[in-house]
């Protein structure tokens, strides 16, 4: 949902705006939904504009920024180049002075800074995302299953590979997310001949390897309590590679449908395995969940460690 009103861009579309020069981006631009590889996609895409402008980029914390702090941010000038550039990841925790400050200066006239905020809910979750949807272009991060589809093919082709007939369809009905289609690409890649060509026996292998492992089920043995399980299912992830990213957001999906059983992330959800979740241990989940992406983002943590931070940190919560 965007609100009434609210100009808005296709990802793609708004892929190349953020990467281009910043007098053709608006002053403020609303990155909003679950899908994290679009989402890293155009915080890439905004970074790597500020480096062809050779403008000033920076990032600021959602979580932790203050009204006073954000409004130093957008009152700085850049020296060398038309705009700066300020990146604000998940605006669904600003806390109301930081969420006035920059409804403020979006309604003035918005010169010398260009702002993206990005968050992993939807607009019509919180008051305060409507609110900054009002004053922004909104670029809506929860693909349609065409969407999906599209990103998919070109995923593909950006890796330079020729699939198989069939192939891409059997390989999306296993994908849980863009960002897991663009790991199942990368592997696929390995496979494939100078050419870009990837034998049907390829895929065969790919797909036995496969059910080894599974991200949900890993998901379900943590918030069960059942750490033998767990061990188990990290492992076979381990073995096949899985980073721990795919891991925590199956974590998340989890606790999201237990708080909110409508759908969420409309192509890709899935009916997770394991009994119900109360909601308290939900919530708790995805505050573990949010504590290590944060981690991540700030260098905190590896990949490699996301599992084992979660799995001892859900345990812990539970007292």
């Amino acid at each position: 949902m965007v609100t009434r009103g609210a100009p808005s861009l296709g990802a793609a579309d708004a892929e190349r705006l953020l990467a281009g020069p910043a007098a053709a981006i608006p002053p403020l631009v609303l990155a909003a939904g679950p899908e994290e590889f679009l989402r890293d996609r155009l915080v890439a895409s905004f970074r790597a504009g500020a480096a062809a402008d050779t403008s000033e980029f920076q990032r600021l914390e959602g979580d932790d920024l203050e009204a006073q702090t954000l409004a130093e941010a957008l009152a700085s000038v850049s020296l060398f180049a038309d705009a700066r550039r300020i990146w604000i990841r998940e605006a669904a925790k600003l806390d109301k002075g930081a969420e006035e400050t920059l409804l403020a200066w979006a309604a003035g006239r918005g010169e010398g800074v260009r702002v993206l905020v990005t968050t992993a809910r939807e607009v019509a979750d919180l008051k305060v995302l409507q609110s900054l949807a009002s004053r922004a272009t909104v670029v809506t991060l929860a693909p349609s299953p065409a969407e999906a589809r599209r990103w998919a093919e070109r995923l593909v082709e950006e890796a330079g590979l020729k699939l198989p007939a069939g192939a891409l369809d059997a390989l999306l009905t296993r994908a849980t997310s863009l960002l897991a289609w663009s790991q199942e690409v990368a592997k696929l890649k390995l496979h494939a001949g100078p050419d870009g060509r990837l034998p049907a026996s390829a895929l065969d292998t790919l797909a036995a390897s496969r059910g080894g492992a599974s991200a949900e089920r890993w998901a379900a043995a943590v918030l069960a309590g059942d750490g033998a399980r767990a061990r188990v299912e990290a492992a076979a992830l381990e073995a096949e590679g899985e980073g721990g990213t795919a891991s925590i957001w199956a974590v998340a999906e989890r606790a999201l449908a237990a708080l909110d059983p409508s759908p969420y992330g409309g192509f890709y959800r899935r009916t997770a395995p394991g009994p119900p979740m109360d909601p308290a241990d939900a919530r708790r989940a995805l505050d573990v969940v949010y504590r290590a992406d944060r981690a991540l983002k700030r260098g905190e943590l590896r990949d490699a460690e996301l599992r084992d931070f979660v799995e001892r940190e859900i345990a812990a919560s539970r007292g």
